[in-house]
């Protein structure tokens, strides 16, 4: 006589359950392949029609002045400041685009102030970025901030107040009263060719370097990597130079 099943075993299978046991996963894959190639569909139909609509566009305009303060302030791209002997102001604007989308610009001139500021438009897709490049007089007040964008100043003879949130800060033959530059990553570097009344570098987590010709400075050198050469620290001199970095090093040099 045949043994009775034992209590709570199976004796039958459900017809195709082992049919669906092997055509399951194949099928999950076959849906995450599916997904992934229709991912890649969209990227390149994206890329292809961003190379297709980029564009690049470059625009000028003059105010003949006097100039007393210029002010930029741009959430992407680039800001060059260049001396001039002129009285007027010249801007270059440099426009990077694609899908139609330029950067937003808003300026206003009144009592000797010109005051620029650029966006860009939210958008799912595509990039922008406006870059400017402004030649003022020796003697204008310059203020700029920018979210990412690198600053440089190329012969500036005025004084000058920088921001950036990660960008780095150039400048070069700078002869004027002062500079103010933070940048929270970037890195600061400024070569004066006359003694400056006052220098102020600040960067988070870049480095902050200052070639000055040599002399009596208030010196403030703060950082892990310190190195103060050719000059004369004197806290009563009538020139400072104040470098402060948190993580990256400081140089300050004498002998342009």
């Amino acid at each position: 006589m045949d043994e009775p099943p034992a209590r709570g075993a199976s004796t039958t299978s459900r017809p195709g359950a082992s049919v669906l046991a092997r055509v399951r996963p194949h099928g999950w894959s076959a849906a995450v392949a599916l997904s992934a190639l229709l991912f890649a569909l969209v990227v390149i139909a994206l890329g292809v029609g961003w190379l297709a609509s980029h564009r690049s566009r470059t625009t000028t305009y003059t105010y003949s002045g006097p100039v007393k303060q210029v002010s930029l302030q741009l959430t992407s791209g680039d800001a060059t400041i260049v001396g001039s002997p002129s009285a007027a102001v010249e801007v270059r604007r440099t426009d990077d685009y694609a899908f139609g989308h330029r950067a937003r610009e808003h300026r206003t001139f009144a009592n000797g102030s010109l005051a620029v500021s650029s966006a860009c438009v939210r958008i799912v897709v595509g990039s922008c970025s406006a870059s400017y490049e402004v030649a003022v007089p020796e003697t204008t007040t310059v203020e700029i901030r920018t979210t990412s964008g690198d600053v440089r100043l190329e012969g500036f003879r005025g004084t000058a107040d920088v921001r950036t949130g990660s960008g780095d800060v150039d400048a070069e033959a700078y002869c004027g009263f002062g500079i103010s530059a933070a940048s929270g990553s970037g890195n600061l570097h400024v070569a004066a060719a006359c003694a400056p009344q006052h220098l102020q570098l600040h960067t988070g987590s870049g480095n902050a370097s200052a070639l000055v010709p040599p002399g009596r400075y208030d010196i403030q050198a703060v950082g892990p990597q310190r190195h103060v050469t050719g000059v004369t620290r004197d806290p009563n001199a009538p020139f400072s130079l104040d470098l402060h970095s948190g993580s990256g090093a400081v140089a300050i040099g004498g002998g342009l």
